[in-house]
């Protein structure tokens, strides 16, 4: 593990917002068929082993036939991003006290993919069994009996070995995620078994399944009754069947997420706290309300737009939720950015030396000229706090200065906020070197 994280190469500051925004889009895309295949399988499952019935084998077999409608979906939905996500994870958290969360991933990964091939078998069997049945004549012949019996069983099996797997996946990266969120800079320590002790991990798989069940409620209404290459025949019978099914458990997941999704705020670590992160889960709660609109009056109108406009939004409730976890996690691993963005400054001067390519000198007196002086001087008040009033506190602390630099809130109500400069860690820091050593001369 430590090899493979070796390998990555560092990089800048700046270039976290591009890691994010890849981030984002493996997680959307990861999110959306682990969801839509958790919830599929469990349905299925339900319908197919416990409930029993000509209406329901169909169902179930409708239900996890969708998810592998071209071989395609697994890999490029599934697989690949969360291959992504852990080559993004290799190298924003290096170290090796993040060497139990790499591993933890491959085991998850490797999870996932077993359950993948699992439940592709298990739709597979569905319809082996349905050609055994209607290809044979002697239905009570030996071999008939005997290739039957033995075609049950391996359907169950992989149904089960599959719905296990995909749960096991799910609450994985369940616990995965709560990890990554505890990350401190001066104690952290990966501990699987404390992390299976706590809520926040039970929650968000709660909070998971939740959203499972909703995603698979959607898009089963909208490939069901209203895309042209999937939906039913009406005058098969099945169709209102299944939107009575489907339409019951649309509308209760939709009312619980806007209670889970505060929830989930209210439990979020302090630091990984943000406008983005509240933003993005507002707009979930009200993208929630707007579908739980549209089912009522779908179902006083039975037009098929509604279903069209909901299925969408959901879609985009998965996103601002993959917004909302990426930001969260970026928020606490800020300190391994910058940390990682002094490793990319070094292996970047490595690299110039051996090419011969001149270095550019960061200037902290040219930064505070361009930036800071239009509001700040250090004897008088400005628009801001005159320095030597305010860099009394920070003598002793400049990592607390450049951090609130970097990242600056209002502290005296008798001031404006502070705006971001959208300075790199090593500007930051020539800033803070040179309005230090200005104040201390001053002091002299």
């Amino acid at each position: 593990m430590t090899l493979l994280m070796e390998t990555t190469l560092p990089f800048s500051y700046e270039y976290t917002k591009v890691l994010q925004l890849v981030s984002v889009i493996a997680h959307s895309l990861l999110y959306f068929y682990l969801f839509w295949l958790t919830g599929s399988a469990l349905y299925s499952f339900y319908l197919e082993f416990i409930k029993r019935d000509d209406a329901s084998t169909y169902f179930a077999k409708r239900l996890i036939e969708l998810p592998f409608k071209k071989l395609s979906f697994p890999l490029v939905l599934g697989l690949i991003p969360f291959l992504v996500i852990y080559s993004l994870d290799l190298s924003w958290l290096k170290g090796e006290e993040f060497n139990p969360v790499h591993n933890w991933s491959l085991v998850t990964f490797v999870v996932f993919a077993i359950s993948i091939f699992s439940l592709y078998y298990y739709k597979f069997s569905f319809g082996l069994i349905t050609l055994l049945h209607k290809s044979v004549i002697e239905k009570e012949s030996p071999e008939y009996l005997g290739l039957m019996e033995n075609n049950l069983k391996n359907h169950k099996r992989s149904a089960f070995l599959g719905l296990a797997g995909i749960l096991i996946t799910l609450f994985l990266i369940s616990l995965l995620n709560v990890a990554k969120l505890d990350y401190n800079q001066t104690n952290y320590r990966f501990d699987f078994i404390g992390y299976l002790l706590q809520f926040e991990v039970y929650f968000r798989f709660l909070f998971y399944l939740i959203i499972s069940f909703s995603l698979t409620f959607f898009v089963n209404l909208f490939l069901n009754l209203v895309w042209e290459d999937t939906r039913l025949d009406d005058e098969e019978g099945i169709s209102k069947y299944i939107e009575e099914k489907l339409l019951k458990g649309a509308f209760a997941t939709v009312l619980l997420q806007p209670i889970l999704i505060l929830i989930d705020i209210l439990i979020l670590p302090r630091n990984s706290l943000s406008y983005w992160v509240f933003i993005a889960s507002g707009i979930s709660v009200i993208l929630l309300f707007l579908i739980s609109n549209q089912l009522n009056a779908y179902r006083k109108e039975f037009s098929k737009s509604y279903l069209n406009y909901s299925f969408y939004m959901v879609i985009i409730v998965i996103i601002f939720i993959s917004i909302k976890d990426v930001i969260a996690f970026g928020n606490v691993l800020k300190p391994k950015s910058v940390e990682i963005s002094k490793n990319f400054l070094t292996y970047e001067e490595n690299l110039k030396s051996k090419l011969n390519i001149k270095t550019v000198t960061i200037s902290g007196e040219e930064i505070f000229t361009a930036k800071c002086s239009a509001c700040h001087r250090f004897d008088s008040k400005l628009v801001g706090p005159p320095y030597n009033v305010v860099l009394k506190k920070y003598e002793n602390n400049r990592d607390k200065l450049v951090k609130f630099i970097l990242n600056p809130v209002k502290v005296d109500p008798a001031y404006p906020s502070m705006p971001s400069q959208g300075l790199i860690p090593p500007e930051a820091e020539a800033v803070a070197d040179y309005i230090m050593k200005v104040y201390k001369e001053g002091k002299q």
